[in-house]
């Protein structure tokens, strides 16, 4: 009678296969795939979100951390869950805004009325005859700064980002 010693090797579960192969089953993705997108679509609908990105961050780390405490490696877990959120997003069709649409003053440009009372570069109060900077030297600093933003490569703007001159 031989003996065979994988018969007495304990059965991994289904999430366990999951984490050692670092994929998740079909279905389960599906099913997590479609539960975000419904969570979504009723937080827009009840006007609690105003663009189905506003959970984008949420769900990648909720996703990555249940998938580190079933064994995953951090890394594995991260891109499933980017993966994940990314087919959520799709799905839904989000948009993401450009860098200028970003912008408080994108408002103003597309018609929005929005008062302004202090200076957009350090603060202070406006004088009545000036819109949006209290003085010249505040308005030159504040469109180098923009202006070296948009030319900005991803490395610079980690480094501006880093001395928090964003």
């Amino acid at each position: 009678m031989a003996f065979d010693m994988a018969s007495l090797a304990p059965k991994l579960t289904r999430r366990e296969q999951d984490a050692t192969r670092h994929k998740l089953a079909k279905g389960r993705a599906d099913h997590i795939v479609g539960h975000l997108c419904a969570i979504t679509r009723l937080a827009l609908s009840d006007g609690r979100i105003i663009t189905p990105l506003a959970y984008e961050a949420l769900f990648r780390q909720v996703i990555r951390s249940q998938l580190c405490l079933q064994g995953w490696k951090w890394h594995p877990a991260d891109q499933v869950a980017r993966d994940l959120v990314g087919i959520v997003l799709s799905i839904l069709q989000a948009r993401r805004p450009s860098w200028n649409e970003g912008q408080p003053d994108w408002a103003i440009e597309r018609g929005a009325l929005i008062e302004r009372t202090r200076c957009a570069n350090c603060g202070n109060p406006l004088p009545d005859d000036r819109p949006k900077f209290c003085c010249d030297p505040c308005r030159n600093t504040y469109n180098h700064r923009l202006s070296a933003l948009r030319e900005a490569s991803e490395a610079q703007m980690a480094t501006l980002a880093a001395r928090s001159e964003l």
